[in-house]
């Protein structure tokens, strides 16, 4: 090589990497840690008894499986140190939620080399109830329906009686709920009605007379009804329904398109159910006759909505029946509203903006609907008549700066399609979110880790669901999210509980000294510090409202 010579670039460049390179090889590797081992037992919460055969779950840094023994015992090996949750699985006993740390879970920390033992991982067994249908005479009545309802809480709403378990009377009367969490029941008994096959306009000579819905143990509404409260693996017995029938009624009338006010000429079916719409379920199912004339019988006092569907038409019409047949009913149906609207951004769309989706949920919660807008912001539904909460899914960094239907402004959240049923809804979103992180403490003043921590807007906004929040804080306390719509907000934490009744603004009232206030500017930060309200405190005031 000639005197002086110096290396093109590229060939410097090349030799430099290769030397790094062999630097690099002649490293040692980091040491890999020694993994640990868990040992420990799945026991029934109620009994403290061990329970074999079930499925053992170590979930965190990574994820570890086992089935108990006939003594309850497991063991995992090779357990790669960091913390975890401990969950198990058996049928009879309530099931995790999912793979996801649950509000007040106690993680196991493993260390290198570590034999973590004697840990105990309790199973909450279910509960059963047992009982009778009896008629007016004390025999038993087969193949009545029995539900085990209980309080279900809304997001931004009020609470709704729900099925959780259902069973059948045999020919002895007797039923049996089986698989039933722990908690607060009502208890609900149906005899079915028969349907009529045509539409008979005739009075019958002596009254007709039905069995009621019936709570428990002799209530036509659930507020008069008695509640039990079920403890793990608790075996409810005696929950004895004695029947007796009331007079009861016809409902008859002729269902017609509203387009045309023709009657409609198709077979289908329609339902008569109670007009409080805080039960969900209930009610009997009618057939349509092909004239479109209807008669639903054994329908007892009280106030009923008649709605369904025929041919891509909705109906709905509110019905009270006062000790004698209603006749004459005109059940005007028509096709569902056509809603289409817009979403645009205020500034520039974050990176992983992706396809925005608008969800319309009813206030009632009957349902709603819900589209994915195009690539140009255009989205379109068909949607029944009502009142609704509106929410925009599909991006993360971006929130509901505002919302128009037609010339309203309807940036609360709530849009009232029974009034106003043409127009565009209109939504613009905003870019500079807002950031809330916080510390949990216990009442020692300890960081309080799998805490629910509930976050909602001021009144104005509470139909806005965009604008509530749920997070859990970390092993340290803490808790951060960064999409917060700019607004006035309050915080609660929670030890445990059900999510939805942690988020329902009628359950929320019972502890309002204890909320936070929390405001949020455009693209602005904010820090609160929350005391954990203890498991009990929400367990007395469930059942005080309850």
């Amino acid at each position: 090589m000639p005197s002086g010579y110096v290396l093109p670039a590229m060939i410097r460049s090349w030799v430099f990497l290769l030397f790094a390179a062999l630097l690099i090889a002649q490293q040692p590797p980091a040491p890999a840690q020694k993994p640990g081992q868990v040992d420990g037992v799945v026991t029934n919460s109620a009994t403290g008894d061990p329970v074999k055969k079930a499925n053992v779950i170590l979930q965190g840094t990574a994820r570890y499986t086992a089935v108990t023994d006939a003594a309850g015992h497991f063991h995992i090996d090779n357990v790669t140190p960091g913390q975890y949750q401990p969950m198990a699985t058996k049928d009879g006993f309530i099931p995790p939620l999912g793979d996801r740390w649950p509000a007040g879970a106690k993680l196991v920390s493993v260390a290198e080399e570590q034999e973590v033992k004697d840990l105990v991982v309790k199973l909450v067994p279910l509960a059963t109830v047992n009982g009778r249908v009896l008629d007016e005479d004390g025999d038993p009545m087969m193949g009545a329906q029995v539900q085990a309802l209980r309080y279900v809480y809304r997001q931004a709403g009020t609470r709704q009686l729900q099925p959780a378990g259902f069973a059948s009377s045999n020919d002895l009367g007797e039923f049996q709920l089986l698989d039933l969490e722990p908690g607060r029941y009502y208890f609900r008994v149906t005899v079915q009605r028969r349907m009529s096959r045509h539409a008979s306009k005739t009075r019958s000579a002596a009254p007709e007379q039905a069995y009621p819905d019936t709570y428990y143990p002799g209530a036509a509404q659930p507020a008069q009804a008695t509640a039990a409260q079920l403890a793990p693996g608790a075996q409810l017995t005696n929950i004895d329904f004695r029947l007796r029938k009331t007079a009861a009624y016809r409902v008859r009338g002729k269902i017609v398109d509203g387009r045309t006010g023709q009657p409609v000429h198709t077979r289908g079916m329609f339902q008569v159910m109670a007009r409080d719409r805080s039960f969900f379920g209930g009610g009997s199912f009618v057939p349509i006759q092909q004239d479109g004339t209807f008669a639903a019988r054994g329908v007892v006092s009280g106030s009923y909505l008649v709605s369904g569907q025929t041919e891509g038409l909705n109906c709905e019409q509110p019905v009270n029946v006062a000790d004698q047949d209603v006749d004459d009913v005109m059940l005007v149906c028509n096709p569902p509203l056509q809603l289409s609207g817009t979403i645009r951004v205020d500034g520039t769309p974050p990176a992983n903006i992706g396809t925005m989706q608008v969800n319309l949920m009813a206030a009632d919660n009957r349902g709603g609907a819900s589209n994915a807008a195009d690539k140009d912001g255009n989205f379109s539904m068909q949607i029944l008549p009502g009142v609704y909460q509106a929410q925009v899914f599909g991006a993360a960094g971006v929130y509901v700066k505002s919302m128009h239907f037609g010339d309203q402004d309807v940036s609360g959240g709530q849009i009232d399609l029974t009034q106003q049923t043409s127009g565009a809804l209109n939504i613009v979103l905003g870019t500079d979110v807002a950031e809330i992180q916080g510390t949990v403490q216990n009442e020692n003043g300890e960081p309080a880790a799998g805490a629910v921590i509930t976050i909602w807007p001021d009144e104005q906004h509470q139909g806005r669901l965009d604008m509530h929040h749920q997070l859990v804080s970390d092993q340290s306390g803490k808790f951060d999210y960064q999409d917060f719509a700019p607004g006035e907000y309050k915080a609660i934490a929670w030890e445990s509980g059900d999510p939805e009744m942690l988020g329902s603004q009628e359950f929320r009232k019972e502890f309002e000294s204890k909320a936070a206030p929390v405001s949020v500017q455009p693209g602005g930060h904010s820090s609160v510090q929350l005391k954990v309200v203890p498991a009990a405190d929400i367990e007395a005031a469930k059942n005080k409202i309850q």
